[in-house]
């Protein structure tokens, strides 16, 4: 247990201009418990497939606080820049990611890297492809009613028209969203109706070994953020009104803040990879 593990979805898209192959990753949860030689082979194994563009899906540390920690930090620029020598990455943010304003600037800092783009409600567009970032504001994870609120997060979407309405038309476009659980509500696919690909983290697979696929079929998971049982929208592929939706099941399941004990037993996760290639279709 504990390898990387791909899973590959070709989609065929009629604006594509040429064949793209995205690696998708999320939810490092970089921490001291991250060895540098866990980024040294995830370095590896993402190159190996020769991607057009690297996209994290959020939660790339497990805590802000680590950023104070500036060699143990290192590891992880260092494992960025030198993936960037070979590969675009795109960076959008998840709820352990930032706690505070002043939890952005190491994320500031990044975007400044040369080939890394931290897409923080913003969008790249190069002459293949176009993609945006959101991030929902902490309210939308942290509120009085404990669960990640619709209200919030369509609110979020309107502060934002600029990066859900007037797309470029003649590119594929691609939707880094950290948390997949509100996609489920037809008004928030709606306002991102113009995407074609969604891309997600948060869920850590349901925290589902593969061994019991058999009993949590399709995208029902065991547990999901905090602690709620068999969330419906958790791993996997979805499809749904001409957009695929795919979830990425976490590099790191049990992270440093699960506590000593879960976190002492996530060798017995595998790390997930998503292997995505863009076909042109003839329309």
């Amino acid at each position: 247990m504990n390898k990387f593990v791909t899973t590959t979805d070709t989609l065929y898209n009629s604006k594509a201009k040429k064949e793209i192959v995205i690696v998708h990753i999320s939810d490092i949860h970089f921490s001291s418990k991250i060895k540098p030689i866990m980024l040294d082979k995830l370095q590896a194994y993402i190159l190996n497939m020769e991607p057009d563009y690297l996209m994290i899906t959020g939660d790339t540390l497990d805590k802000p606080s680590i950023t104070s920690d500036k060699k143990k930090i290192e590891e992880l620029i260092s494992f960025l820049t030198s993936t960037a020598k070979k590969v675009k990455i795109f960076i959008s943010i998840g709820n352990h990611d930032v706690m505070t304003n002043e939890s952005f600037q190491f994320f500031k800092d990044l975007n400044k890297l040369d080939n890394i783009y931290v897409l923080n409600n913003t969008s790249y567009q190069d002459e293949f492809i176009y993609v945006t970032g959101f991030t929902p504001s902490n309210d939308y994870y942290y509120n009085i009613t404990g669960t990640e609120s619709v209200d919030i997060l369509l609110e979020n979407f309107d502060n934002h028209p600029e990066i859900i309405k007037n797309l470029p038309k003649d590119l594929p476009k691609v939707a880094l969203i950290h948390s997949p659980i509100r996609l489920s509500d037809d008004r928030v696919l709606s306002k991102l109706h113009e995407y074609d690909l969604i891309l997600c983290g948060h869920m850590h697979n349901g925290l589902v070994p593969k061994w019991l696929y058999f009993i949590f079929r399709g995208n029902l998971g065991f547990v999901g953020p905090n602690n709620r049982l068999f969330p419906r929208i958790a791993k996997g592929k979805i499809v749904k009104n001409g957009q695929t939706i795919i979830i990425n099941g976490a590099i790191t399941k049990l992270s440093k803040q699960s506590g000593i004990f879960f976190s002492n037993i996530n060798f017995i996760y595998n790390k997930s990879v998503n292997k995505i290639i863009i076909k042109r279709k003839e329309e």
